[in-house]
């Protein structure tokens, strides 16, 4: 585990378990939405895959975050040798929405770049709710016999790879 791809649906947890690995492993940890997100809106799709070309040549690497309409959502897959993956039930994202919509209510979250404050809102919420986790768990599937390939279901399965780490 030197460079791995935590990919999954918004508000599943990634931040958090990439922050986790980072401290665990002492590997550096990328926040793909500290990247994106910048002052005056985000940062647009050239030199926000040249952003992740330049992590990736690193010897060691975490990068969280989805993207998948980002042509680098593929680039990040190949170049992992682990990629874990968030396939959790919609009603555990939303609670983990939920708590994380109190305790950032209005401000800047410390993974998040530019100066966008946090609050819930409906984009967010129906983007949740129409996430293509087949499409995704499909995708990174196909790494089952070249990468270190993790996929978690829930909560149990979540502590229980941190803990066994």
């Amino acid at each position: 585990m030197k460079k791995v791809a935590i990919v999954g649906c918004p508000s599943s947890g990634k931040t958090t378990m990439a922050t986790q690995l980072g401290i665990i492993l002492n590997i550096p940890v990328y926040h793909l939405d500290k990247i994106f997100w910048i002052d005056d809106g985000y940062l647009k799709q050239d030199p926000f895959i040249a952003k992740q070309e330049e992590i990736m040549r690193g010897d060691s690497w975490i990068i969280d975050g989805d993207f998948t309409k980002s042509k680098s959502y593929e680039m990040r897959l190949n170049n992992a040798d682990t990629i874990i993956f968030f396939a959790f039930p919609k009603v555990v994202v939303y609670w983990r929405l939920f708590k994380r919509g109190i305790k950032y209510f209005n401000k800047l979250r410390p993974d998040m770049g530019g100066k966008r404050r946090n609050h819930l809102n409906w984009g967010l919420i129906k983007f949740i709710w129409n996430y293509p986790m087949d499409e995704e768990y499909k995708k990174v599937s196909e790494y089952i016999h070249s990468k270190n390939l993790i996929i978690l279901h829930n909560l149990k399965e979540e502590r229980s790879f941190l803990r066994n780490l």
